[in-house]
């Protein structure tokens, strides 16, 4: 049973894309692409969303590099399989225990998060005079 956990990690949720794949963020700050195993998308289990912590064991035979349209390599993004989901409890044994990072547990703290959202939704009110909206003007 050993020999089969050999290629194990645990990742963090932080999006659907869809087609029952997710991307994911590695302890080590690494971020893949995970598909997520039949078993674990049929209807009744356990459902997979955003920040949850998930077992993931690497696609070894994925490893080609992708060529982009202008020939140049592009960095190869690494794929996964999740194997597992952790409960809350779960994965906060093993964070006392040292094997996931303390960042896995809260959403705020997420490397992913550190360069900020990219759409700022805060309203601006200009204040705006007759003559500035003048359209005959145009």
């Amino acid at each position: 049973m050993d020999g089969d956990l050999e290629d194990t990690q645990f990742a963090r949720v932080l999006r659907h894309l869809g087609a029952g794949h997710v991307r994911i963020m590695l302890s080590n700050k690494r971020e893949g692409i995970a598909k997520i195993k039949t078993a674990l998308a049929r209807r009744g289990s356990t459902p997979i969303v955003t920040d949850d912590i998930v077992v993931v064991s690497g696609r070894d035979f994925e490893t080609k590099a992708a060529i982009g349209a202008d020939g140049i390599p592009v960095p190869k993004i690494e794929r996964f399989d999740i194997i597992g989901v952790l409960t809350r409890q779960q994965a906060a044994k093993l964070e006392k225990e040292g094997q996931i990072p303390s960042w896995f547990l809260t959403a705020s703290d997420s490397p992913a998060e550190e360069g900020g959202d990219i759409f700022d939704f805060t309203e601006v009110k200009e204040e705006t005079t007759e003559e500035e909206l003048d359209i005959d003007a145009i």
